[in-house]
Protein backbone atom coordinates (compact mmCIF):
# COMPACT_ATOMS: atom_id res chain seq x y z
CA UNK A 1 0.00 0.00 0.00
CA UNK A 2 1.40 3.50 -1.15
CA UNK A 3 0.55 6.59 1.72
CA UNK A 4 0.89 10.07 1.29
CA UNK A 5 -0.97 13.01 2.51
CA UNK A 6 -2.35 16.09 0.33
CA UNK A 7 -3.92 19.32 1.49
CA UNK A 8 -7.00 20.30 -0.67
CA UNK A 9 -9.54 23.03 0.56
CA UNK A 10 -7.44 23.74 3.64
CA UNK A 11 -8.40 19.43 4.34
CA UNK A 12 -5.26 17.37 5.00
CA UNK A 13 -6.32 13.92 3.68
CA UNK A 14 -4.09 10.88 4.13
CA UNK A 15 -4.26 8.86 1.21
CA UNK A 16 -3.98 5.19 0.93
CA UNK A 17 -3.53 3.27 -2.65
CA UNK A 18 -1.93 0.99 -4.64
CA UNK A 19 0.44 2.95 -6.94
CA UNK A 20 2.40 5.84 -7.46
CA UNK A 21 0.62 8.16 -10.06
CA UNK A 22 -1.86 9.67 -7.64
CA UNK A 23 1.12 10.89 -5.14
CA UNK A 24 2.99 11.85 -8.31
CA UNK A 25 -0.25 14.01 -10.01
CA UNK A 26 -0.93 15.24 -6.81
CA UNK A 27 2.38 16.45 -6.01
CA UNK A 28 2.06 20.37 -5.80
CA UNK A 29 -0.56 19.52 -3.22
CA UNK A 30 0.97 17.46 -0.71
CA UNK A 31 0.92 17.73 3.18
CA UNK A 32 2.99 16.82 6.16
CA UNK A 33 0.21 18.00 8.32
CA UNK A 34 -1.88 16.01 10.26
CA UNK A 35 -4.64 14.16 8.13
CA UNK A 36 -8.28 15.20 9.30
CA UNK A 37 -9.39 12.15 7.38
CA UNK A 38 -7.92 8.90 5.17
CA UNK A 39 -9.13 7.28 2.12
CA UNK A 40 -8.08 4.01 0.74
CA UNK A 41 -8.15 2.40 -2.80
CA UNK A 42 -8.42 -1.37 -3.28
CA UNK A 43 -7.52 -3.10 -6.96
CA UNK A 44 -11.54 -4.21 -7.00
CA UNK A 45 -11.90 -0.18 -7.08
CA UNK A 46 -9.92 0.34 -9.91
CA UNK A 47 -10.60 -2.48 -11.67
CA UNK A 48 -14.73 -1.31 -11.58
CA UNK A 49 -12.91 1.72 -13.13
CA UNK A 50 -11.46 0.81 -15.33
CA UNK A 51 -14.24 -1.94 -16.78
CA UNK A 52 -16.46 1.35 -16.47
CA UNK A 53 -14.88 3.76 -18.51
CA UNK A 54 -14.89 4.08 -22.10
CA UNK A 55 -11.25 5.44 -22.25
CA UNK A 56 -9.44 1.93 -20.82
CA UNK A 57 -7.14 3.98 -18.72
CA UNK A 58 -4.11 2.20 -17.13
CA UNK A 59 -4.47 1.24 -13.29
CA UNK A 60 -2.44 4.23 -12.10
CA UNK A 61 -4.60 7.08 -13.59
CA UNK A 62 -7.76 4.80 -12.93
CA UNK A 63 -6.92 4.94 -9.23
CA UNK A 64 -6.49 8.10 -9.03
CA UNK A 65 -9.90 9.05 -10.04
CA UNK A 66 -10.78 6.84 -7.39
CA UNK A 67 -8.91 8.98 -5.07
CA UNK A 68 -10.92 11.78 -5.75
CA UNK A 69 -14.48 9.90 -5.52
CA UNK A 70 -13.34 8.61 -2.14
CA UNK A 71 -12.41 12.42 -1.35
CA UNK A 72 -15.42 13.42 -2.33
CA UNK A 73 -17.44 11.20 -0.36
CA UNK A 74 -15.89 13.01 2.85
CA UNK A 75 -16.02 16.26 2.10
CA UNK A 76 -19.62 17.04 2.79
CA UNK A 77 -18.84 16.78 6.84
CA UNK A 78 -16.23 19.66 6.37
CA UNK A 79 -19.14 21.94 4.11
CA UNK A 80 -17.35 21.24 0.87
CA UNK A 81 -18.11 19.17 -2.19
CA UNK A 82 -16.71 18.97 -6.02
CA UNK A 83 -18.72 20.81 -8.19
CA UNK A 84 -17.91 20.29 -12.50
CA UNK A 85 -16.76 23.33 -13.66
CA UNK A 86 -14.71 25.96 -14.12
CA UNK A 87 -14.05 29.02 -12.12
CA UNK A 88 -12.20 31.85 -12.73
CA UNK A 89 -11.46 35.36 -10.53
CA UNK A 90 -11.54 39.23 -11.52
CA UNK A 91 -10.81 41.98 -8.94
CA UNK A 92 -10.96 39.30 -5.80
CA UNK A 93 -14.38 38.06 -6.99
CA UNK A 94 -14.74 34.90 -8.25
CA UNK A 95 -17.29 33.42 -10.81
CA UNK A 96 -17.85 29.73 -11.70
CA UNK A 97 -19.49 28.61 -15.12
CA UNK A 98 -20.53 24.81 -15.15
CA UNK A 99 -22.00 22.75 -18.60
CA UNK A 100 -22.23 19.25 -19.28
CA UNK A 101 -19.02 17.81 -20.54
CA UNK A 102 -17.97 19.05 -23.89
CA UNK A 103 -20.53 22.06 -23.66
CA UNK A 104 -18.27 24.76 -24.01
CA UNK A 105 -17.01 26.18 -20.40
CA UNK A 106 -13.58 25.71 -20.83
CA UNK A 107 -13.22 27.62 -24.05
CA UNK A 108 -15.20 30.10 -22.54
CA UNK A 109 -13.10 30.82 -19.56
CA UNK A 110 -10.07 30.85 -21.93
CA UNK A 111 -12.27 33.91 -23.96
CA UNK A 112 -11.97 35.44 -20.33
CA UNK A 113 -8.51 34.49 -20.02
CA UNK A 114 -7.65 36.19 -23.45
CA UNK A 115 -9.43 39.04 -23.66
CA UNK A 116 -10.26 40.61 -20.15
CA UNK A 117 -7.21 41.81 -18.36
CA UNK A 118 -6.88 40.45 -14.64
CA UNK A 119 -8.44 37.41 -14.90
CA UNK A 120 -6.66 34.09 -13.69
CA UNK A 121 -8.29 30.45 -13.58
CA UNK A 122 -8.79 28.95 -10.20
CA UNK A 123 -9.62 25.27 -11.82
CA UNK A 124 -10.21 24.24 -15.16
CA UNK A 125 -12.81 21.78 -14.57
CA UNK A 126 -12.97 19.98 -10.80
CA UNK A 127 -12.80 22.14 -7.74
CA UNK A 128 -13.86 21.67 -4.34
CA UNK A 129 -16.50 24.27 -2.83
CA UNK A 130 -16.25 25.44 0.62
CA UNK A 131 -19.61 26.81 2.11
CA UNK A 132 -20.02 28.18 5.16
CA UNK A 133 -21.61 31.34 7.54
CA UNK A 134 -23.65 32.48 3.74
CA UNK A 135 -20.69 32.31 1.56
CA UNK A 136 -18.83 29.98 -0.83
CA UNK A 137 -14.83 29.94 -1.27
CA UNK A 138 -13.43 27.82 -4.74
CA UNK A 139 -10.56 25.98 -4.21
CA UNK A 140 -7.95 24.74 -6.85
CA UNK A 141 -7.12 21.29 -7.08
CA UNK A 142 -4.83 18.71 -9.88
CA UNK A 143 -8.12 17.61 -11.09
CA UNK A 144 -7.90 20.78 -13.36
CA UNK A 145 -9.21 18.99 -17.01
CA UNK A 146 -7.15 17.69 -20.00
CA UNK A 147 -6.14 21.93 -20.01
CA UNK A 148 -4.57 21.24 -16.20
CA UNK A 149 -6.09 25.14 -15.81
CA UNK A 150 -5.49 25.59 -11.65
CA UNK A 151 -3.60 28.26 -10.56
CA UNK A 152 -3.29 26.46 -6.32
CA UNK A 153 -5.66 28.81 -4.91
CA UNK A 154 -8.91 30.21 -4.55
CA UNK A 155 -11.64 32.83 -5.05
CA UNK A 156 -14.82 33.57 -3.01
CA UNK A 157 -17.72 32.33 -5.52
CA UNK A 158 -20.00 35.23 -6.38
CA UNK A 159 -21.85 33.97 -9.30
CA UNK A 160 -22.63 30.70 -11.34
CA UNK A 161 -23.70 30.37 -14.85
CA UNK A 162 -24.48 27.58 -16.81
CA UNK A 163 -23.60 27.75 -20.48
CA UNK A 164 -25.78 26.59 -23.22
CA UNK A 165 -25.17 26.65 -26.98
CA UNK A 166 -26.46 29.25 -28.72
CA UNK A 167 -26.42 31.28 -32.38
CA UNK A 168 -26.53 34.92 -30.32
CA UNK A 169 -24.87 35.65 -27.15
CA UNK A 170 -27.07 36.60 -24.13
CA UNK A 171 -27.31 35.86 -20.48
CA UNK A 172 -30.21 36.22 -18.13
CA UNK A 173 -30.37 36.40 -14.42
CA UNK A 174 -32.28 33.12 -13.21
CA UNK A 175 -34.56 31.92 -9.86
CA UNK A 176 -32.08 29.11 -8.57
CA UNK A 177 -35.07 26.66 -8.84
CA UNK A 178 -35.70 27.09 -12.13
CA UNK A 179 -32.11 25.09 -12.87
CA UNK A 180 -31.59 23.29 -9.89
CA UNK A 181 -31.29 19.94 -11.90
CA UNK A 182 -29.19 21.07 -13.90
CA UNK A 183 -26.67 22.37 -11.15
CA UNK A 184 -27.63 19.06 -9.31
CA UNK A 185 -25.83 17.34 -11.66
CA UNK A 186 -22.66 18.86 -11.82
CA UNK A 187 -21.89 18.11 -8.11
CA UNK A 188 -20.53 14.77 -6.62
CA UNK A 189 -23.36 13.16 -4.78
CA UNK A 190 -22.79 10.77 -2.13
CA UNK A 191 -24.04 7.60 -1.53
CA UNK A 192 -24.41 7.14 2.20
CA UNK A 193 -27.72 8.94 3.24
CA UNK A 194 -26.28 11.26 5.76
CA UNK A 195 -23.72 12.71 3.00
CA UNK A 196 -26.41 13.10 0.67
CA UNK A 197 -28.55 15.54 3.15
CA UNK A 198 -25.41 17.34 4.04
CA UNK A 199 -24.84 18.11 0.46
CA UNK A 200 -28.09 18.94 -0.24
CA UNK A 201 -28.14 21.30 2.76
CA UNK A 202 -24.69 22.89 0.90
CA UNK A 203 -26.55 23.15 -2.45
CA UNK A 204 -29.01 24.92 -0.93
CA UNK A 205 -26.93 27.70 1.00
CA UNK A 206 -24.99 28.17 -1.98
CA UNK A 207 -27.97 29.09 -4.28
CA UNK A 208 -29.41 30.77 -1.56
CA UNK A 209 -26.77 33.43 -1.63
CA UNK A 210 -24.83 33.27 -5.04
CA UNK A 211 -26.92 34.71 -8.17
CA UNK A 212 -27.35 32.35 -10.68
CA UNK A 213 -27.43 32.49 -14.52
CA UNK A 214 -28.19 31.01 -17.98
CA UNK A 215 -25.99 32.36 -21.08
CA UNK A 216 -26.52 31.31 -24.23
CA UNK A 217 -23.30 32.13 -26.20
CA UNK A 218 -21.08 31.20 -29.38
CA UNK A 219 -17.60 31.43 -28.56
CA UNK A 220 -16.52 34.15 -29.85
CA UNK A 221 -15.50 37.79 -28.02
CA UNK A 222 -18.82 39.09 -28.02
CA UNK A 223 -19.67 36.45 -25.64
CA UNK A 224 -17.21 36.61 -23.43
CA UNK A 225 -18.07 40.59 -22.69
CA UNK A 226 -21.49 39.37 -22.65
CA UNK A 227 -21.35 37.56 -19.77
CA UNK A 228 -18.86 39.39 -18.28
CA UNK A 229 -21.09 42.57 -18.19
CA UNK A 230 -24.02 41.10 -16.19
CA UNK A 231 -21.74 38.81 -14.07
CA UNK A 232 -19.37 42.08 -12.89
CA UNK A 233 -21.45 44.87 -13.62
CA UNK A 234 -18.36 46.80 -15.85
CA UNK A 235 -18.82 47.51 -19.21
CA UNK A 236 -16.75 45.72 -21.10
CA UNK A 237 -13.79 46.57 -23.08
CA UNK A 238 -11.36 45.60 -25.93
CA UNK A 239 -8.14 44.54 -23.95
CA UNK A 240 -4.89 45.99 -25.30
CA UNK A 241 -3.78 42.32 -24.80
CA UNK A 242 -5.37 41.54 -28.24
CA UNK A 243 -3.97 43.14 -31.19
CA UNK A 244 -6.63 44.03 -33.67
Amino acid sequence: MHTFKVEFAKLNIEVNCNYDYAERFCRNYLSEKPADFSVSVSQEDIEEEIASSPYNPKPGYAESICVYREIAKQLPFYNRMVFHGAVISYKNKGYLFTAPSGTGKTTHISLWKKYIDGVEIVNGDKPILHIENGSAQAYATPYAGKEGFENHGSTAVNGICLIRRGKENRIERVAPGSILSDIMNQIYMPYEAEAVMKTLELLDALLKNVSVYILECDISEEAAGTSFEAMTGETYKRSDKVED
